[in-house]
């Protein structure tokens, strides 16, 4: 059950501030009734409505009782480390909690572990472990381990909201759909070709949304000083010029456009990414990437 509905809920990202565990170290939110009523949401909802989408989502409400685009209202995806146990989604919206219940009880290797006034269900999912709880009417929280979802309800439960570690910009997550932010990016891409050129940068979130016909994608990175800032702005616009001197054939055409007009600013030690592309065109680029590149004519 876990893997279908993170599935779900990252395909359609929560805006409200959830009281997630102080030691989570990136956080992925998404408005998911925002989404919906903007123009890239009317062109998902569209989506949905065709196969094999409609049967999957029609196979996934007769199941668990869900309609995503009716009931979620938001969802909150965070975690310390990239790829480890500590990850969690926090869906906000209309659950049938007996449903869900009975879901679980019938997954393999079921247990139920009590925490508190709550009771953790745990099961296998495929080969590997999974774990949930209605914490509240309106909020079902996933993860891997009883143990990490016991740690996310009494964060949810403290007199007092943990102060995680990775924090938005002011005012992000109330003018866009989706928002991520992480902290430490060389650690959490350790073992990677790219933890060496992000080992100056301490911070960094990204929000998507739109503005007029435009769906636009803003990026800020918080770095160790001035010097670093200046060298991550000169490195982009370093490969946007290459981009446009060389213009690889395959690139389409707004994309490039997208990326000549890109702002690449620093502001002190924050260096900060504009680039917005025409909805028309992103919608056209997804359907050509669904179609396997191939073109119409």
């Amino acid at each position: 059950m876990i893997r279908t509905l993170a599935l779900v809920l990252l395909a359609c990202l929560a805006c409200a501030a959830e009281r997630i565990p102080a030691d989570c170290r990136w956080i992925v939110q998404l408005d998911v009734q925002a989404l919906f009523k903007s123009q890239t949401g009317e062109w998902i909802a569209a989506q949905l409505v065709k196969q094999p989408h409609a049967a999957r989502l029609k196979l996934l409400e007769s199941i668990s009782g869900l309609q995503p685009r009716r009931d979620l209202r938001t969802v909150t995806i965070c975690g310390v480390g990239a790829e480890d146990d500590s990850g969690l989604v926090y869906a906000r919206g209309t659950f049938d909690g007996p449903r869900l219940v009975t879901l679980a009880q019938a997954a393999e290797g079921y247990a139920a572990v009590p925490a508190g006034s709550h009771t953790i269900h745990t099961w296998i999912d495929k080969g590997k472990p999974a774990a949930g709880c209605l914490v509240q009417r309106d909020l079902l929280i996933l993860g891997k381990t009883a143990d990490r979802l016991r740690e996310a309800i009494t964060a949810l439960e403290a007199s007092a909201v943990p102060v995680p570690v990775v924090s938005l910009p002011a005012g992000w997550a109330d003018a866009a759909f989706a928002v991520c932010a992480a902290d430490q990016l060389a650690a959490l891409a350790a073992g990677k070709p790219e933890s060496a050129m992000l080992r100056n940068v301490r911070s960094f979130a990204a929000r998507l949304s739109e503005a007029g016909n435009e769906l636009v994608l803003e990026a800020r990175a918080g770095t160790t000083d001035d010097t670093a800032a200046q060298q991550l702005v000169d490195a982009g616009r370093g490969l946007a010029a290459i981009v446009q001197l060389q213009r690889p054939g395959k690139l389409d055409a707004a994309l490039f456009e997208a990326l000549r007009t890109a702002r690449l600013e620093r502001d002190g030690s924050q260096a900060s990414l504009r680039i917005a592309l025409p909805i028309a065109d992103a919608v056209r680029l997804i359907e050509l990437k669904a179609r396997g590149g191939k073109s119409d004519g």
